[in-house]
């Protein structure tokens, strides 16, 4: 699969999560900053225009901008192949933000429900933001203790898709004793008390990777209370990205293919490293961490050598 740009955004279905948007400018720089090149799907997805990624996000379609049937199709074909999607959605599901995610995530054994989750004890400035503390031990919940899941709907997981080539697994979720949800019956909206919701789902598609989350708040640099800035939510969305970019199918593969990971730098280092790149010595910060691992590998092991 090519990576001219590895990470592609969904264009062709009015999404609410666009590069160019304001309130996601600080999850567009973490991207940026993380040496990702980005890139746009326009006017239809196809498989063609799917295989310059590796990571394609659909981000919360609305207005009756759904996908069609061959759209489908061609995202299917592109995770079987070894793309990676991350799917947003959010409060209410489908039936709220007038799209049909639900009909591409079904055949990995995900669906949006029709609801919006709420929690009368863990929330974070009122009941409709709540505080989500319990995870499944997973690569994209590591160093994880609690996010918030602000205005957002919750998921359901249909273990029966799984074979030997699929698999899915929720990986957070909501309060045993203190949520609830709003959901729409197909008449009204109803109130029932909850446990242990899925908020938050991972699956494997062959040699691709999904997930799926029921929050475009979590991605919002506007409000420090509940947006990327909230709780462990930029850390979340860190491993979440890494995660989705960490795929290497043989042993050639993974001698040759880099690992995504985000990591804190310190702010004096950080700061010396964007000098270097405006003198021009290096290109990437890639490049800079890469060099100053391998010359700490060089001396850690002649040093080792030498205590021997």
């Amino acid at each position: 699969m090519s990576t001219e740009y590895n990470i592609g955004f969904d264009y062709s279905h009015k999404n609410k999560l666009i590069i160019e948007d304001p309130g996601f400018t600080d999850f567009i720089e973490f991207l940026f900053n993380s040496d990702l090149k980005l890139g746009k799907i326009e006017a239809g997805i196809t498989y063609e225009k799917l295989s310059a990624y590796n990571v394609f996000i659909i981000g919360v379609p609305v207005a009756e901008s759904y996908l069609t049937s061959e759209e489908i199709e061609d995202l299917l074909n592109y995770v079987n192949d070894g793309g990676s999607l991350l799917i947003i959605n959010d409060k209410g599901g489908d039936y709220e933000n007038k799209n049909n995610l639900s009909e591409l995530t079904k055949h990995f054994g995900i669906k949006f429900n029709h609801d919006q989750l709420f929690d009368n004890e863990n929330f974070s400035k009122d009941n409709s933001r709540p505080i989500i503390k319990e995870f499944k031990k997973h690569f994209i919940t590591r160093d994880i203790t609690q996010i918030i899941h602000s205005v957002g709907c919750t998921l359901e997981i249909d273990k029966s898709v799984e074979n030997e080539d699929i698999d899915v697994n929720a990986v957070a979720f909501s309060s045993e004793e203190s949520a609830w949800h709003k959901y729409f019956d197909g008449e009204e909206w109803v109130d029932e008390p909850v446990k242990s919701l899925p908020i938050i789902a991972i699956g494997h598609h062959s040699m691709g990777k999904i997930v799926a989350i029921g929050n475009l708040s979590l991605f919002s640099g506007f409000h420090d209370s509940y947006g990327i800035h909230a709780a462990d939510n930029f850390k979340l969305i860190s491993n979440v990205i890494s995660w989705l970019m960490n795929k290497a199918h043989s042993q050639e593969a993974q001698l040759s293919q880099p690992i995504y990971t985000a990591i804190p730098i310190e702010q004096d280092l950080f700061y010396w490293i964007k000098e270097k790149l405006d003198e021009g010595r290096w290109n990437t910060v890639e490049e800079i961490v890469n060099f100053g691992l391998k010359v700490v590998k060089f001396r850690m092991r002649k040093h080792d050598s030498q205590e021997e």
